[in-house]
C-alpha cells in the first residue's frame, strides 16, 4: 500500500453503535499495517471522547496526502472538512433507511434519511472508490452512479456472552429481537406473530431489546397493540442495556425473530448466528444475503405464518441441526479476518 495514513470519518459514534464499532476495530487493523489512522465524528460521545477525535480537528491532525474513508449512513458536514483538507478519499456505505418507512412515528428521523439519501448520488463523482457492507448496499451505490463498489463487509464488536446455562424447565417460548425501536424493524409484527402463537395455544414471551428514543410514538402504538391482543404481560421492552445483559438475552432466548421491513445488513442477526440460537427473518434487503443457510426465511409474514414458522424451528431438531451445521462458515465468512482481507483488498486497489 502506497499511502502512509488511513483516516475515518464519521457522522457520529456512540458506544456499541455498528459503525462506530467498525471503525475502532479498522482503526486497529490499519495500524497493524503500519498506518497512521485515526477517527473523526460530527458527534463525539463522552464515553469517546479519549480516543475519537471531532471533525473540526481533521484539518490539525492529517496530511492532505492522507487518505479519508467516509463512513456513510447519513449526511453529515464531517465529510466535506475532510475532502476538503484531503486529495484522497473514499466511501464505506453502510445504508439509509427509505424515508417512507418513517414519516408517520419518526418524522425527525425521515428528513434525515430522505436528506442523506439526495446528497448520496453527489458522491458518485467526489470519491475515488466505495464499499459496502453487503451486496444489496453496494447495489444502491451502483443505481447512484458509483462504479464498481466493493463488498466489504463490517467488523461487529464480539458477542459477551456468557457461558452455556442449564437446561430450564418447561415454560413459555422465549422469542429475542434486537434492533432500535423504529418502525422499519417492525416490532409491531412480531407482537402480532406472538398472539397468533397464543391464539394456536402455544405459550410464548417476546423480549424487545433496543432504544426507542427515536419514534416514542411507535413505542406507544406497539405497547397498546400488545395491550389489545392481550399479550401486554409477555412482551418486554428493557430499552438499550449494558454488553453483559445483552449476552445474557441472547443465552435464554429460544429464537431469535428478524421481521424488518428494511436492512442493509442486520449486525443483530450475525450475533444471533454466534448465539447459536435458531432464527426465523423475513426476506427483507439484505437479511437473506447476511442469514445465509442459517436460519428460516420467509417471504411473507402474515403472523399465522410466523407463528408456524416460530414453532417449526424450535420443535424440529433435524432442521435446527442443520442451521447448526451452516453456521461456522457463515461466521468465518462474516468474520473479522474475511472483512480485513477484503478492506485490504480494497485499499490496495484503489490507491496502489
Amino acid at each position: 500500500m502506497a499511502v502512509e495514513a488511513v483516516h475515518q470519518i464519521l457522522a457520529g459514534s456512540a458506544p456499541r453503535d455498528a459503525i462506530t464499532s467498525h471503525a475502532l476495530a479498522a482503526r486497529e487493523l490499519f495500524r497493524s499495517w503500519g498506518l497512521r489512522s485515526e477517527i473523526f465524528a460530527g458527534g463525539v460521545h463522552s464515553l469517546l471522547a479519549d480516543t475519537i477525535h471531532r471533525a473540526s480537528d481533521y484539518p490539525r491532525r492529517a496530511s492532505v496526502e492522507d487518505v479519508a474513508i467516509l463512513h456513510y449512513s447519513i449526511e453529515s458536514p464531517a465529510f466535506a472538512i475532510a475532502q476538503r483538507h484531503s486529495r484522497h478519499s473514499v466511501m464505506h456505505y453502510h445504508n439509509i433507511t427509505p424515508a417512507h418507512f418513517l414519516w408517520e412515528h419518526a418524522p425527525a428521523v425521515a428528513i434525515e434519511c430522505a436528506v442523506g439519501r439526495r446528497r448520496l448520488a453527489d458522491y458518485a463523482g467526489r470519491v475515488e472508490a466505495s464499499c459496502a457492507d453487503s451486496t444489496f448496499n453496494a447495489a444502491e451505490l451502483v443505481e447512484l452512479g458509483f462504479v464498481g463498489p466493493t463488498v466489504a463487509g463490517i467488523f461487529r464488536q464480539p458477542l459477551a456472552l456468557p457461558p452455556p446455562l442449564p437446561a430450564r424447565p418447561p415454560g413459555p417460548l422465549r422469542l429475542l429481537f434486537v434492533g432500535r425501536g423504529i418502525p422499519n424493524k417492525a416490532q409491531h409484527h412480531l407482537i402480532l406473530a406472538l398472539a397468533a402463537l397464543h391464539e394456536a395455544g402455544r405459550e410464548a414471551e417476546l423480549t424487545l431489546v433496543g432504544s426507542w428514543a427515536a419514534a416514542s410514538g411507535y413505542e406507544d402504538e406497539c405497547r397498546g397493540l400488545a395491550a389489545r391482543l392481550g399479550v401486554g404481560d409477555r412482551v418486554f421492552m428493557p430499552d438499550s442495556i449494558d454488553d453483559r445483559r445483552l449476552g445474557l438475552e441472547y443465552r435464554t432466548a429460544d429464537v431469535f425473530v428478524c421481521l424488518s421491513d428494511h436492512e442493509g445488513y442486520c449486525v443483530p442477526l450475525v450475533e444471533a448466528i454466534a448465539a447459536d440460537l435458531p432464527i426465523v427473518a423475513y426476506d427483507a434487503g439484505a437479511i437473506a444475503e447476511t442469514l445465509g443457510d442459517c436460519g428460516l426465511l420467509l417471504d411473507d409474514k402474515h403472523p399465522s405464518l410466523v407463528a408456524e414458522a416460530i414453532i417449526e424451528v424450535a420443535d424440529n431438531p433435524s432442521l435446527r441441526a442443520r442451521f447448526a451445521a451452516a453456521r461456522r462458515a457463515r461466521l468465518d465468512d462474516l468474520g473479522p479476518e474475511a472483512v480485513g482481507r477484503r478492506l485490504r483488498s480494497f485499499l490496495d486497489a484503489t490507491l496502489a
